[in-house]
């Protein structure tokens, strides 16, 4: 997620942008204003409801905590104003310190790239096994009213960790990456956006295990009859039993299982609890031929290695730029990948984990006449649920009219920033500022190479997933791992927020699929059914 640079203690006025009508709010605190702060449309581009802002506020204190690891004076903060989550980064320093400890930050960025593979394999992940085993294994139906509660809270903090280790664990990520974009531009002027990236594509494992997996389990449908006409209709009976698809469905489920919500946003399910929406996706693919993972993942590498050669033979009179270049692939292709492998882990891992307890303390709460149905719980606030399973009483009517408060802000689109203007440009993973185009096209980064046409599905968030046919762009706010099932029968990707490091450039050039990112305007611009022609280097989208 993105974050506005502090610009000091300095009070000025605050400065509003003409917003829609209803986007009234109040500060929550008066040196609030002093900021500029920054809707996150690339995360959460969607109306959250009470719990899932009260996830977000997880969130920025995960983000603090990188800033107190390296020792610099910055807290970030959130907000979540008329269900729209808002980030800022904050300081009491003066102006001038505020700006010198910017200018250090990549030198102190980098000072943690030679540890990063250790922290993350030796201490992250085996930390975030045992919190998410904590967690599943809560029984909120036969726990005692106080241990449930304290269990709870409990929770909570482990999520709020685990988003600690998320962000010092990508600290000296994208530090890489970025410098390797920076001496590959330097080395080949005319380089498109993502080009440089294109060196470590085919390496994050989280996601072609994932890919390997559908491969697997399309093949298999592909072969069994009876699982295959199964999976034409709207799969309201029950599945084939006595399949070899049925056994493989459950182990990738098993593994993969915590993928599925499109965005950040606690009260989307993965596909453990909707596996028709995984189900759905790989029905599709049976009506396309075959192209294999492995065989794909090879052509990658290759495709990097000959990129590689290619740089180094015009950057033969250049040795010392050349020997810095190598070696900041060495480590970008070490821990590069964890800039999206810390989505698998963490983001979906988290969120999923923090999710299925929330249904199961709903049940709980069903149990004791407080509301109706285990997903009213996401309208409620993480701290009332603790008091309720503690004392039950009657929220029924809350309920209904936050789900009614709910449903006009999803339609009542915020102002993209609120407080202070912005300032600065952003890094390779945000949004890029905005490029002009000329008529009939939309520009934004290229992230993944290839031109390809086809027409626009424009997916505005997952109740849009089951329009997506094979051969169709895909035109959405954002993505991540949990798009690789429709990546995978898709043509091309568009995305309105993002650059070349973020999760959708990430995921598409694993997959080999073009994309351009960042156009700011794709889903308001491109038409549903469009005929469009995108081309992933040059960042071009032409409208038909």
């Amino acid at each position: 997620m993105s974050v506005v640079e502090p610009q000091g203690a300095k009070v000025r006025e605050p400065i509003l942008p003409p917003g829609p009508p209803g986007f009234a709010f109040e500060w929550e605190r008066e040196s609030d204003a002093r900021y500029s702060w920054e809707w996150d449309d690339m995360h959460m581009p969607e109306a959250l409801s009470p719990l899932s802002g009260d996830y977000v506020r997880c969130m920025g204190q995960g983000f603090a905590y990188r800033y107190a690891q390296l020792g610099v004076a910055v807290d970030i903060e959130a907000r979540v104003w008329n269900g729209y989550a808002y980030f800022t980064a904050t300081s009491d320093l003066e102006p001038d310190e505020v700006s010198a400890i910017w200018e250090s930050m990549p030198e102190l960025r980098r000072s943690v790239i030679p540890s990063t593979a250790g922290y993350w394999s030796e201490r992250a992940i085996p930390e975030l096994r045992a919190s998410y085993a904590v967690i599943e294994a809560i029984d909120a139906a036969a726990m005692g009213p106080e241990d449930l509660a304290a269990a709870w809270d409990e929770s909570w903090a482990r999520v709020e960790r685990a988003w600690r280790i998320h962000f010092f664990a990508i600290t000296g990520v994208y530090q890489v990456l970025n410098d390797l974009a920076d001496q590959y531009e330097a080395l080949v002027p005319e380089a498109s956006a993502g080009e440089a990236l294109k060196l470590i594509q085919g390496s994050v494992t989280e996601v072609q295990d994932v890919a390997d997996g559908l491969d697997r389990l399309t093949d298999l449908a592909r072969s069994d009859p009876a699982v295959a006409a199964w999976l034409a209709t709207d799969l309201s009976e029950p599945m084939p039993v006595g399949h070899a698809f049925q056994e493989a469905l459950e182990e990738f489920l098993r593994r993969h299982g915590h993928l599925g919500q499109s965005w950040d946003d606690l009260q989307l399910s993965s596909w453990r609890i909707e596996p028709v929406k995984l189900l759905r996706d790989i029905g599709k693919r049976l009506e396309q031929p075959a192209d294999a993972a492995v065989a794909r993942r090879q052509h990658l590498a290759e495709d990097a290695d000959a990129l590689l050669e290619r740089v180094r033979l015009r950057a033969a009179k250049q040795p010392d730029q050349l020997r810095m270049l190598e070696e900041t692939l060495e480590h970008a292709r070490q821990i590069g990948p964890i800039s999206e492998t810390h989505n698998y882990w963490i983001d979906r891992m988290a969120q999923d984990a923090l999710h299925r307890l929330a249904l199961r303390v709903g049940e709980r709460l069903v149990a004791s006449g407080v509301i109706d149905a285990p997903a009213d719980a996401f309208y409620l606030h993480r701290d009332e649920i603790r008091d309720l399973i503690l004392d039950p009483t009657d929220q029924r009517e809350l309920v209904a009219v936050r789900r009614e408060e709910h449903e006009q802000q999803r339609a009542t689109p915020p102002p993209r920033w609120v407080g202070q203007p912005p300032e600065g440009g952003g890094t390779r993973f945000e949004t890029p500022e905005p490029i002009p185009h000329g008529k009939d096209e939309v520009r934004g980064a290229g992230a993944s190479p290839g031109t390809v046409r086809g027409p626009a599905r424009v997916a505005l968030g997952q109740d849009d997933f089951e329009r997506i046919q094979p051969g169709d762009i895909i035109v959405c706010p954002s993505s991540n791992p949990s798009w690789v099932p429709l990546f995978s029968i898709a043509a091309g990707l568009v995305t309105d927020t993002g650059g070349v490091l973020s999760h959708a450039a990430v995921v598409a050039r694993e997959l080999g699929l073009p994309a351009v990112v960042g156009t700011r305007e794709g889903t308001t611009t491109i038409r549903d059914g469009q005929l469009i022609e995108i081309d992933g280097s040059s960042g071009i989208v032409r409208l038909l």
